[in-house]
């Protein structure tokens, strides 16, 4: 599709996208669940974006504090950001800040509704939200429709660094790392030991590779591991106490990593990269074959790079 996002954007952070008068009010019908002691996880599908799902596909967790809920990423449109926020403010005494862990849009989308508090976020996020906001809002549109109308893109205007920071008085510990994109925050509550990884884990659902780096997110992975977690609320998936999602996490990057190289090694085309599918191991997650064709589109030339021969070089 044709893209305009620099002309579009003319330095505007915030944008509103047509209200089409057919449009009906969209409901979610959201469930949160409390995972942990004040921790409450609303687990989007295990699907790629569909105007059968509405964007319902990411993880959103709700911490309660003393002040109101801390929401951690907000959904993919304005009607998932208003449900959460109706829950925290009819069961957690209102919102104290939303945070989002990264720039995929299914986790900033919803962030108009919660905006009268701050929001959050890694300063190399707010900036890549800001570059991309149109082009997000061009590509949701056409694949939800009147889902995603009346959405205002609102990047992020504060700002989160390593280290601990206290919110409502719940002591959190911000984790800057990357490689599911250039810029990903995970955190780590400190009073129940459960972190919100973001995108960085996934558990049974096909593992987002559009911005991967391989062996910065396998570091990034050591990392969390390293943290001996007491549970993990994933970027997509159900929640988990024993750490699962990282070894699954880990070992989707790996095969997948091999497969593209093992593909380019053999001078396939892309296209029959596609046809080869899925590692077999992992055909079956959810948002599969989707995620591995998107694999191929946008890493496999990374392979193709390191494989092929240059062209008069020695």
């Amino acid at each position: 599709m044709s893209l305009s996002r620099r002309a579009l954007l003319a330095g505007a952070a915030v944008l509103t996208l047509p209200l089409p008068i057919f449009a009906q009010p969209r409901r979610y019908g959201l469930q949160p669940v409390e995972v942990a002691d004040g921790i409450w996880m609303i687990e989007g599908r295990r699907e790629v974006f569909t105007r059968e799902n509405g964007g319902d596909i990411v993880n959103v967790a709700l911490l309660a504090t003393d002040q109101g809920a801390l929401v951690v990423d907000s959904g993919s449109t304005a009607a998932m950001g208003a449900e959460i926020r109706a829950f925290a403010d009819q069961r957690l005494g209102g919102l104290v800040a939303t945070i989002n862990t990264h720039h995929h849009p299914d986790h900033w989308f919803g962030n108009a509704p919660l905006a009268d508090r701050p929001v959050l976020a890694l300063a190399a996020t707010s900036a890549t939200c800001r570059e991309y906001a149109q082009d997000y809002a061009e590509t949701l549109y056409s694949i939800l429709g009147s889902w995603i109308s009346g959405t205002r893109t609102m990047p992020a205007t504060g700002e989160v660094e390593a280290g601990p920071r206290a919110i409502g008085g719940r002591t959190l510990r911000m984790i800057p790392l990357a490689g599911h994109t250039a810029a990903d925050l995970a955190i780590l509550d400190e009073a129940t030991g459960v972190l919100v990884a973001g995108d960085l884990v996934f558990l049974d659902r096909a593992t987002s590779l559009p911005d991967a780096d391989f062996a910065t997110w396998l570091a990034a992975l050591d990392r969390l591991e390293g943290l001996g977690p007491a549970g993990v609320v994933p970027g997509h998936g159900r929640f988990h106490r024993a750490g699962e999602g990282i070894a699954q996490t880990r070992a989707y990057l790996r095969a997948t990593r091999d497969r593209l190289a093992m593909a380019a090694d053999l001078g396939l085309t892309p296209i029959e990269a596609m046809a080869a599918g899925p590692v077999p191991e992992f055909a079956g997650l959810g948002a599969n074959p989707e995620e591995y064709l998107r694999s191929v589109v946008r890493r496999f030339g990374d392979h193709e790079t390191l494989a092929l021969p240059v062209v008069g070089g020695a």
